[in-house]
């Protein structure tokens, strides 16, 4: 129970600073930093191990999401650089259960799979066509969205091979990054509509928690006995 109590506070700080931030009231940021060391402390205590890829994730992780609050537009190459180091250390922890379940499909999760996935790039390629001219770094964008899209393939096929129960966070995780991406872009070059932020934000929110349940999980997983293929 003590150890829900971090997880309870990391959301409050987190809905705090999101309120905080949608009534532009300043330094909203310093609640950034305390909410990465409390979920990396709910990791911890749970698991009993430090996880240096996760420590890496957290600090890139840090870095974009301030800097997006900053200054996106300024700070482009940050934030999307920071994005792309922090979206590669965590496919890192995807590929031992993606070795694990391979590649193969059946033809009807195959046509699910890349159905799904053709929808998702095509909204992604219009996003891209509206926002690339005023993008302050072609550059790096492409980087950003390849780690982007690898990241949604693994979350996707994953639990498509493999229907172990924990699994299905991956599709929160996939469906959080396909949502933070675009509304980061979206609020800075688009339409910067508070309720927009907001989304973006609480995205980000989201995305951590069942991430660091995904790990905490993850041992599990990948000693499962039991076939869910």
């Amino acid at each position: 129970m003590r150890l829900k109590v971090l997880l309870f506070l990391f959301l409050f700080l987190g809905f705090t600073e999101i309120i905080l931030v949608s009534l532009e009231i300043g330094n909203s940021i310093i609640l950034r930093p305390l909410c990465a060391i409390l979920i990396y402390s709910f990791y911890y205590l749970n698991s009993h191990r430090h996880n240096l890829y996760f420590i890496i994730y957290l600090s890139c992780e840090l870095i974009n999401e301030t800097f997006f609050l900053i200054n996106f537009e300024r700070y482009f190459s940050l934030v999307l650089g920071g994005y792309v180091l922090a979206t590669f250390t965590m496919i890192y922890h995807l590929w031992p259960v993606f070795k694990k379940v391979g590649f193969t499909l059946d033809r009807d999760a195959l046509f699910k799979t890349i159905l799904g996935l053709t929808g998702i790039l095509y909204a992604f390629w219009e996003l891209t066509l509206l926002v690339f001219d005023n993008l302050p770094d072609n550059v790096i964008f492409f980087p950003a969205l390849a780690a982007l899209i690898s990241w949604i393939f693994f979350c996707s096929i994953i639990p498509i091979r493999n229907r172990h129960p924990d699994n299905f966070l991956l599709y929160l995780m996939g469906g959080s990054m396909a949502v933070m991406a675009p509304t980061m872009f979206i609020y800075t070059f688009l339409w910067s509509y508070v309720p927009v932020l907001i989304l973006c934000l609480l995205s980000m929110m989201l995305l951590k928690i069942c991430m660091v349940w995904y790990l905490i999980k993850l041992d599990g997983i990948l000693n499962s006995k039991e076939s869910y293929f």
